[in-house]
């Protein structure tokens, strides 16, 4: 199933419709897809659940062979979130395309996503109503069947099912590499920041934005405190985002700040970003975008890397920062070509981008056209043909590339 998303086009710049009148007999437009939805019947959590799934192959965006995932528990930010890494990664090229995968909360957030069960409020009071909003932390008695052990709350259920069951079925229909991202709001922020100390293997990048550290009289702190000093077997990143709120929500950000600059791992790489003019439900979109810059601050090639070499070493850098192999996509690598092959002297590093989208994406008959356009550039008439028969096996039904290799043919 699709989602169809309407009346965002100029935050999404997904395209562009121009106003014209539209006669009755034809079909209404049929609206833009932002994400592919998927329903899973999950054992952990004895019900169903739905995920959404923005993919850049089926979006127009950057193409690469494998993509970064990012795993958002606010399905909500859907259309934001898309829209940030769609702008970011195909319109300004800051950051690399990724997968963006919203796990659907619904009316469960406070049973799925807190840790353990507790009555105290943000404001440090004890609700004790029978109806309260906190009756169903931690799990509630509803689901105490399906809790593995007698300290697993409602978060380490869900952690679960997204370890065990929601993981497993975006890496089998989806090209999604081995960098995971987990992204969350609010109590979404909360359950990021514990599976990040109860899970650090599970992903590499960790965005948490307004977490209640209150939660449980600062249960999340002084889970902080005991878990930190472990976390130094592999590089993880983690971006934190608040704004000023009422109670003793500033106190304990505050501590888990201090906690962080005393006892943080050099594996781990943090940044806490305050926004002072804004509220919780102001912060999200800055807070997206300061953390997706956080994680890939240089992403394009400098100006001064005028050579394959320079881009190699670029992309290997960041690579070595990140902890995972880092391919720019396949429009750049196709640009740099391009301009390379208008450089004297740039020949080599021309065909060295061409071979370097070969490489990634050997079944796509574009990237072979490429290489056989470069080679008839510079007056290599066998090799074109070559490159040119190779597109043809991978699109024989593409008149364009058949009278191209005929032309190509006929030259020679």
């Amino acid at each position: 199933m699709k989602i169809f998303v309407w009346g965002l086009l100029p935050f999404l710049g997904l395209v562009l419709i121009q106003s014209k009148a539209v006669p009755a007999q034809e079909q209404p437009h049929p609206g833009f897809v932002i994400a592919e939805m998927a329903t899973i019947h999950s054992k952990i959590l004895g019900e169903d659940r739905k995920i959404f799934v923005y993919d850049p192959d089926k979006n127009g965006s950057n193409l690469l062979p494998a993509y970064p995932a990012l795993y958002l528990l606010d399905e909500n930010d859907m259309t934001m979130v898309t829209g940030l890494v769609k702008y970011l990664s195909a319109y300004n090229e800051n950051m690399t395309p990724m997968l963006v995968v919203g796990i659907d909360g619904g009316p469960t957030r406070i049973r799925d996503l807190t840790p353990t069960h507790s009555l105290v409020d943000n404001l440090g009071v004890v609700d004790s109503d029978p109806d309260s909003w906190l009756k169903d932390s931690g799990g509630g008695e509803r689901f105490t069947q399906f809790i593995r052990d007698e300290d697993s709350g409602g978060g380490e259920r869900f952690t679960q099912f997204i370890r065990d069951e929601v993981i497993p079925y975006v890496e089998q229909h989806y090209k999604a590499g081995h960098f995971r991202i987990f992204a969350g709001h609010s109590v979404g922020g909360l359950e990021v920041v514990d599976c990040l100390l109860q899970h650090p293997e599970m992903f590499d990048a960790y965005f948490a934005i307004s977490p209640p550290f209150w939660w449980d009289r600062g249960y999340p702190v002084s889970l902080a405190k005991e878990k930190l000093p472990a976390l130094t077997a592999k590089k993880k990143f983690l971006f934190l985002a608040d704004s000023p709120e009422t109670g003793p929500f500033s106190q304990y950000v505050s501590s888990f700040d201090s906690l962080m600059a005393k006892s943080k791992p050099i594996s781990l790489q943090y940044q806490h970003s305050f926004y002072s003019t804004e509220s919780r439900g102001s912060i999200a979109a800055k807070a997206y975008y300061d953390g997706m810059r956080f994680l890939y601050p240089a992403w394009d090639k400098a100006e001064s890397d005028d050579s394959a070499a320079l881009i190699r070493k670029h992309y290997k850098l960041m690579a070595d920062r990140l902890g995972y192999d880092v391919q720019p996509p396949l429009g750049m690598v196709r640009d740099w070509g391009s301009r390379f092959l208008r450089q004297p002297g740039k020949d080599a590093d021309a065909f060295e981008m061409f071979q370097l989208n070969v490489k990634n994406f050997p079944n796509s008959a574009f990237v072979y056209q490429d290489l056989g356009d470069a080679y008839w550039k510079k007056g290599r008439t066998q090799e074109a043909i070559s490159a040119y028969k190779k597109a043809q096996e991978m699109a024989p039904n593409d008149r364009q590339i058949a009278q191209r290799l005929a032309d190509l043919l006929k030259e020679k």
